[in-house]
Parts: C-alpha cells; sequence; structure tokens
C-alpha cells in the first residue's frame, strides 16, 4: 500500500474517505501499531493507498495515545 503525507492524488484514482486509527501510548512501538490499523481499515475499504497522513501524539498523564489520520483511496 502506498502511504504519503502529500495530499496528492492521480486524476485517475477516486477518495474512499477518511479512516482513522488510534492506540494507547506514546513510546517506539505505538506508531508501528497505529500504521498496521489504519492499513487495515483502508485494506478493509479497497484502498489501495492512503494520502495525507497525519499523525497526533496526545501526552495527556492519564491518557497517553497515539492516532493516526489519513484519506484512502483507490
Amino acid at each position: 500500500m502506498r502511504i504519503s503525507t502529500l495530499p496528492a492524488k492521480a486524476a485517475t484514482e477516486t477518495e474512499l474517505g477518511v479512516v482513522y486509527a488510534s492506540v494507547e501510548g506514546v513510546n517506539e512501538h505505538s506508531y508501528e501499531e497505529c500504521l498496521a490499523e489504519l492499513e487495515e481499515k483502508a485494506k478493509a475499504l479497497g484502498a489501495t493507498a492512503l494520502i495525507g497522513l497525519q499523525l497526533v501524539q496526545s501526552q495527556f498523564q492519564w491518557n497517553q495515545r497515539t492516532s493516526l489520520l489519513a484519506t484512502a483511496i483507490k
């Protein structure tokens, strides 16, 4: 699956919608875990790419989370 932080898509590609994934923790494994979850959700929609990938890591003492958001493309 092609993954990019850039929002550009080819004229032949179709947007399927926004996909979101979030996991507990902000550590050395949380990004990879979250990305795997995001890819799984995108594949379930029939996506071949994720564009406009955005990372959010919240480090509040009581709720540390890593989240990813992207547009699924087919």
